[in-house]
């Protein structure tokens, strides 16, 4: 553990989470439109915002995005999911 590690807590690339975040929602086909997402890091912690049309595909996302970090080896500190379900889909 490096001196900067120890006084000042781990460092995370929140740009590289976040590229690689939106890169597996818009590979994933079941996702209706990943591109309507916003997905921000700050300190290595993530944060999902937008709307969804069903509950499932707002946990699919979730499970995506820990899935595809955790394969690329990149470590965060949490995730937050914000993503609300559509009114009129429920």
């Amino acid at each position: 553990m490096s001196f900067f590690t120890r006084w000042f807590g781990p460092r995370y690339d929140d740009e590289k989470l976040v590229s690689r975040a939106k890169a597996a929602l818009a590979a994933d086909p079941i996702i209706s439109d990943a591109e309507a997402l916003i997905v921000s890091s700050k300190g290595g912690v993530i944060t999902l915002r937008g709307v969804v049309l069903k509950s499932k595909e707002k946990d699919r996302i979730e499970g995506v995005v820990r899935t595809a970090l955790t394969s690329a080896g990149l470590k965060h500190e949490r995730l937050i999911n914000e993503l609300k379900v559509s009114e009129g889909a429920r």
